[in-house]
């Protein structure tokens, strides 16, 4: 997302450039950058890159790592745009010592943007290329699994969602412009906004350019609650990613957490996934690393956690699946759902009569 001139991300630059110590010549560190999609991780990384690109004997910025690697030529062809990159020339086979003497003396700055695999982290970052003293590494990714198969733990900088006041300050700015006057009298509504968000940088940046186009108070309002019915096709696009590089069983763990359990313990959650024949507790794990889901602990226990707009996504798929087959879908969420379910198939219907009822009436009870 485009968080340029946004004075809030300067404080975010300032923690990555701590973590890369810039300032010591000879020290080789590699920095990851982890959080859930449009957090705005590709634009930390961006500032950085250029601000200090410039005290590098070479730099590269690979960006959309995991969807490039999936075109033609894949790693090999990243692999060769990276040497080119740094060696400001067509080079010879990685394997060549003239290869790998030159990148040994080079001191360089390195982004790999949106790395998904072990492979992309060894081919790019890992054993294969060797660089010269001084030189740094960035990588962001939506996995922290995969960063700390290279990046120490006390190098992974989690990018958190905006502070509300930060979050108000990036959306205004989009929605309003230089408008002051507009602000002022769409402050309320503008606050509204903010909250459906939940300080997404993403969503704050494409519903500002969304409601910029309202001419009156009036489109405003039906302009949200059009939202709120039919969530923004770029902003889910964005966050379905995580969601499709899933395996099936975390899959349906985060559906099921998306459309019943958010809120609920840990131990609870992990007890009914179980009896639905999940792997409970490698499938929450991998759902927390691929900052999916997060984990409460601030009451005792452990309550396990969604943000608004990744829940709003796990719920649109689910209603995708009802909508093109009633009878195959295995959640049903709200009371448009069940009220079909009931109306069109007796014999489902008796099992949902008989769930619901166990369901609602145990739902304070343990298992």
């Amino acid at each position: 997302c485009d968080l340029k001139g946004y004075v809030g991300i300067e404080g975010c630059i300032k923690k990555i450039e701590s973590l890369l110590s810039i300032h010591s010549p000879d020290a080789c560190i590699t920095v990851g950058i982890w959080g859930m999609g449009g957090i705005g991780k590709t634009t930390l990384a961006e500032a950085v890159f250029h601000k200090h690109s410039s005290k590098f004997e070479a730099s590269c910025f690979l960006k959309n790592v995991t969807e490039n690697s999936e075109q033609a030529g894949g790693l090999d062809h990243l692999e060769k745009t990276l040497l080119k990159e740094i060696l400001k020339e067509e080079v010879l086979p990685l394997g060549s010592t003239l290869v790998r003497e030159r990148l040994s003396r080079t001191k360089v700055l390195i982004v790999l943007d949106d790395v998904s695999s072990s492979m992309q982290m060894e081919r790019l970052a890992g054993d294969r290329l060797r660089y010269g003293p001084g030189s740094r590494i960035i990588i962001t990714s939506r996995d922290r699994s995969i960063l700390g198969q290279t990046v120490e733990k006390d190098y992974i900088y989690e990018v958190e969602v905006l502070k509300p006041d930060d979050a108000l300050q990036l959306f205004c700015s989009r929605a309003f412009k230089n408008n002051s006057t507009r602000r002022t009298d769409y402050k309320e509504s503008a606050e509204n906004v903010v909250q459906y968000a939940r300080g997404v940088p993403l969503a704050l940046t494409v519903l500002g350019s969304l409601f910029f186009n309202c001419k009156s108070k009036e489109d405003w309002e039906g302009e949200f609650n059009k939202l709120k019915r039919y969530p923004s096709e770029s902003i889910q696009k964005v966050l379905r990613i995580s969601y499709d590089r899933l395996t099936i069983n975390e899959k349906e763990i985060f559906l099921d957490i998306a459309c019943f359990f958010k809120g609920w313990s840990m131990d609870r959650v992990k007890r009914m996934l179980n009896v639905c024949g999940f792997f409970a507790t490698a499938g929450i794990r991998i759902l927390i690393d691929m900052s999916l889901i997060s984990i409460d602990s601030k009451w005792g226990g452990e309550t396990i956690e969604m943000h608004d707009l990744l829940q709003e996504m796990g719920r649109t798929i689910v209603q995708k699946q009802f909508i093109e087959d009633p009878c195959k879908c295995k959640r049903l969420f709200n009371d448009e759902q069940v009220y079909h379910v009931l109306k069109s198939n007796t014999i489902r219907a008796k099992c949902i009569q008989i769930f619901s009822f166990l369901f609602f009436r145990k739902k304070n009870c343990k298992l």
